[in-house]
């Protein structure tokens, strides 16, 4: 079976991260997704565009997510006010290729576990710390940052 990874924001960060994983995993089910459909049109035929973040997290196992504002990460997770992550991420890992600063990851990883999830930062991750595919995947981010 496949990998099932959707990468959301489609700028100069999660366009590399597409490219790299489309190299390095060649069957892999790629799913995108930018505020600004034609930055994905370039995948065409190689992975799924996606009409909403939610449809994203909604289409795979590993979420990339690949945008420069905390406020743009809050909105594809779907966390308010309260803090709460409510977008489908439970069982579901999100690698987050820009992190916020330490404090706001914290808080971002808190709140990703409770809503049945897992967070990591690539940059700040080693494929070690991963089993599988998952190693594969950071392996290949790795190259992207």
């Amino acid at each position: 079976m496949s990998m099932r990874v959707s990468i959301v924001g489609m700028g100069r960060t999660g366009t590399l991260a597409a490219q790299r994983l489309l190299a390095a995993e060649p069957d892999i089910a790629l799913t995108l997704y930018d505020i600004e459909p034609g930055r994905c049109e370039d995948f065409r035929g190689t992975a799924t565009l996606a009409t909403s973040a939610r449809e994203a997290l909604e289409e795979s196992d590993t979420i990339v997510l690949a945008l420069p504002r905390e406020r743009e990460i809050d909105r594809t997770l779907e966390r308010f006010s309260d803090g709460n992550v409510t977008a489908p991420v439970a069982g579901k890992l999100i690698v987050d290729l820009e992190p916020p600063c330490a404090e706001r990851a914290r808080s971002l990883d808190q709140a990703i576990v409770a809503a049945g999830g897992r967070y990591t930062c690539a940059p700040l991750q080693t494929s070690a710390d991963a089993p599988g595919a998952e190693a594969r995947l950071l392996n290949a981010l790795a190259r992207v940052a």
